[in-house]
């Protein structure tokens, strides 16, 4: 259908930086929820807008759209950004992670995985066992029921995860079953535990306990109610009950659940040791979430998320040997479920706990991304015939970060190609399908010369000043102006800036006591519109510059107010935990006083500022960027591809060679904010553009159902809503596309959000052939 039946985004906030505005600001807690849009059901959350008003009854597919869209924005743009207590540790760990990720490449297994092949046949997947140390988390998983909705209530009309009794078994085995789970209709499904041992290839699992049902001491409105900015009121309160109560239960070992220290709090690089917090907890509500429309509860339900309790919580009658948190055991992450849900949402929450970025566009900004059913950490977690029964497998990048930050681990293996090195006869290379472990690669890294990006172009000379980008950064340059002898005085100097609106700003400030106190100088550009919620330290600076300049602004300030004495100027960037854009750019700055310049500094030679995080910057920089090359199947986790619900029809993603681009230049996948780039995206090999049958544009996810490079058609799609919107798709474009050409455009012109924007270094990458049952195929990358 529409982009309304793509509506599978999310919303998740980076971590922080340990600076100055933090330093300002005390932690408050304000008591509302960040939300995952990455795991809403589309159809349900309609349902539940046409129950409420929101949307008509009768609305066409156009409104119901621009209802849903406008819904999941709301939802978006007001989500919790608050930091944590912890805040600082999780930035740290953050860092940590990724620059594992960075410094960690593809490592080569057995056989070949050196890349090289030999012969014209290609076998069938040849599948290793594990050999090496399992690593094994304990999973904390409580179950907590609401007094005017106890899971009991929920009806078949409310769920297809619908069971007759939501027991502790069915639970325990949904999440920790060796041999899997019984669906609802009497199906074998894979378990969480399963979903994670076969991704990892049998490197890491995870163990644990199932406890509740616990009574929850408010309605469910109280928690799950939405707030002024449309997010759930108290979820964390819910948290807090649920475990108390396991404190109380003597059934619960909770010390058991205590063996990482997941932020190093002593600082000795050991994360494999208590710190007194539990390390994994889920918690279980007793209805529908509200990202699958809630149910009888409708928009008070609990929309599933991880986040955190913002401050450490200890819990009673509980001790430890650790010297934190005054020798109890606390808490302090944790994810939350609701009782129908499948594995499909439990794994894609837990990936987030592991430390995996969301996939999706994150603030709902366009059509969807070019990531959708490809990865759970995307649309994924919702596959299945039964929708979320099913999750596929992991993004290859997802898999690069887990390998890289749980060394000896065997999450992905295979060869690293750089461009440079790739001639005309090419390299042949095996890639064995993603869900298994076998004797070829699991997929193949092709690095990229740097890549350059330019963000402005210096308003005069080659060099400008910038305040740098990051969460929670504190930066100015500072200068003496001395004004004793003047009249009359003006600052003039060029802006460009593109900050996060009313969350971060950028300021001109004057000191007259030394810089001990400043004050903001105002302009026609500048405002003091920040947030609510906003952090103090951002909020008494005002006013300030937000938002986007749209290109080089030129600014005129009358000084007038301090003639007659020595004051510090400055320039200053602040930003709050969240999102980081372009920054703030300073260029030609010039202080006169009656006629006489004293300040002419255009950042071209030496300057008269003193930096503390500002710096001269040219408006470029140089990030990495890569491709990630895999052969996806219908087996294993990756069956959920073939089997995904989308209304009375079935949609299949096809096997084959999936191309993932790469590109470290940005840290988002907003698609609306620009189209055809972002971090992480696969690049669709058939270009055809789908549409529905009323005219509509479909949304990415199902544009790149067939982007699988392959020798062979793919097949025909068919998406029946007629019963529900009166509207089909159809996708009767089928030709063979092998070979992948940077020199071809595939930015999908028509909708780019399903597109790529790949450079071009003259590389190819063609199917020469796969084995008879599909699971091995055989690529050349050539020039």
């Amino acid at each position: 259908m529409t982009a309304m039946l793509a509506s599978t985004l999310s919303f998740a906030s980076a971590g922080p930086a340990n600076v100055n505005a933090v330093e300002k600001a005390s932690f408050q807690s304000q008591g509302g929820a960040p939300i995952d849009l990455g795991i809403a059901n589309d159809e349900r959350l309609i349902e539940m807008l046409k129950k409420n008003g929101t949307i008509a009854k009768n609305a066409t597919p156009a409104e119901a759209e621009k209802a849903l869209q406008k819904y999941l924005h709301n939802k978006a743009a007001g989500a919790s950004k608050e930091p944590g207590e912890l805040h600082k540790h999780e930035k740290e760990l953050s860092s940590t992670l990724n620059e594992k990720l960075a410094s960690t490449g593809l490592v080569n297994g057995k056989g070949n995985k050196s890349g090289q092949t030999k012969g014209t046949t290609v076998d069938t997947v040849k599948e290793e066992a594990w050999n090496g140390v399992q690593r094994k988390d304990n999973v904390l998983v409580l179950l907590i029921e609401y007094p005017d909705h106890p899971a009991a209530q929920i009806t078949s009309q409310d769920t297809d995860m619908y069971y007759d009794e939501y027991i502790k078994q069915h639970y325990t085995d949904m999440i920790f079953g060796a041999d899997g789970y019984v669906g609802p209709n009497g199906e074998k499904l894979v378990s969480v535990k399963q979903y994670y041992e076969q991704q990892s290839g049998g490197s890491y699992t995870i163990d644990g306990q199932v406890a509740g049902w616990y009574k929850a001491s408010q309605p469910a409105a109280y928690y799950g109610g939405n707030n002024a900015s449309d997010n759930d009121s108290n979820a964390r309160a819910l948290v807090k009950e649920a475990l108390y109560a396991a404190a109380a239960d003597r059934s619960v070992d909770l010390n058991k659940y205590d063996q990482e220290d997941r932020y190093d709090l002593d600082g000795d690089g050991n994360y494999r040791e208590p710190d007194g917090l539990i390390d994994h907890l889920m918690v279980v509500h007793s209805s529908v979430g509200e990202e699958a429309g809630g149910g009888q509860l409708g928009a008070d339900a609990i929309w599933s998320h991880r986040w955190n309790l913002g401050g450490v919580t200890t819990l009673p009658r509980t001790k430890t040997k650790v010297p934190y948190w005054g020798g109890k055991l606390a808490a302090y992450d944790y994810t939350i479920e609701p009782a129908d849900g499948a594995a499909g949402v439990f794994a894609h929450e837990y990936g987030h706990d592991l430390g995996l970025p969301d996939e999706y566009d994150t603030i709902y900004s366009g059509a969807g991304e070019a990531v959708a059913y490809w990865s759970i950490m995307s649309s994924g977690s919702w596959a299945g015939k039964v929708a979320g029964t099913e999750p596929t497998g992991f993004s290859p990048y997802a898999r690069e970060f887990l390998h890289a930050t749980m060394p000896g681990s065997n999450w992905l293996t295979g060869s690293t190609i750089h461009a440079d090195g790739v001639k005309s006869t090419g390299v042949e290379v095996l890639l064995d399908q993603a869900n298994s472990k076998g004797t070829n690669n699991d997929a193949v890294k092709v690095d990229l010369p740097d890549k350059v990006n330019l963000i402005n172009t210096p308003a005069a000379g080659s060099w400008e000043f910038y305040g740098g980008k990051g969460d929670e950064i504190d930066h100015n340059m500072v200068t003496q102006v001395d004004l004793t002898n003047a009249s009359n005085a003006t600052l003039e100097f060029d802006a460009w800036y593109d900050i996060e609106s009313n969350w971060d700003f950028a300021m001109v400030q004057v000191s007259t006591d030394g810089g001990t106190t400043w004050k903001s100088l105002s302009t026609p550009n500048t405002n003091s519109d920040i947030v609510s919620d906003g952090y103090p330290a951002i909020k008494e600076n005002l006013p300030g510059y937000t938002g986007s300049s749209n290109g080089w602004v030129h600014e005129s300030i009358n000084l007038n107010e301090y003639v007659g004495q020595s004051v510090q100027l400055q320039f200053r960037y602040m930003t709050d935990w969240g999102t980081a854009l372009n920054g703030f750019f300073v260029d030609n700055v010039k202080v006169t006083a009656d006629g006489a310049t004293l300040i002419n500094d255009g950042a071209e030679g030496a300057s008269a500022f003193e930096f503390h995080g500002f710096e001269k910057h040219a408006g470029k920089n140089s990030t990495k960027h890569y491709y990630l090359l895999e052969w996806r199947s219908h087996n294993g986790v990756d069956e959920g591809l073939k089997n995904i619900r989308r209304g009375a029809s079935l949609m299949t993603y096809d096997s084959g060679l999936v191309v993932w681009y790469v590109d470290n230049g940005y840290d988002n996948n907003w698609t609306g904010v620009h189209p055809g780039d972002g971090y992480l995206g696969v690049v669709d090999a058939d270009q055809t553009i789908n549409r529905w049958s009323d005219g509509l544009l479909g949304s990415t996810r199902y544009q790149i159902h067939d982007a699988a490079f392959n020798q062979g058609k793919t097949e025909d799609m068919f998406l029946d809503y007629s019963s529900l919107y009166g509207i089909t798709m159809k996708d009767n474009a089928t030709q063979r596309t092998p070979v992948f050409d940077d020199s071809a455009n595939y930015l999908s012109p028509v909708l780019p959000d399903a597109g790529r924007n790949v450079p071009t270094y003259g590389l190819k990458f063609r199917v020469l052939g796969q084995s008879a049952d599909g699971t091995v195929g055989k690529v050349l990358i050539h020039k």
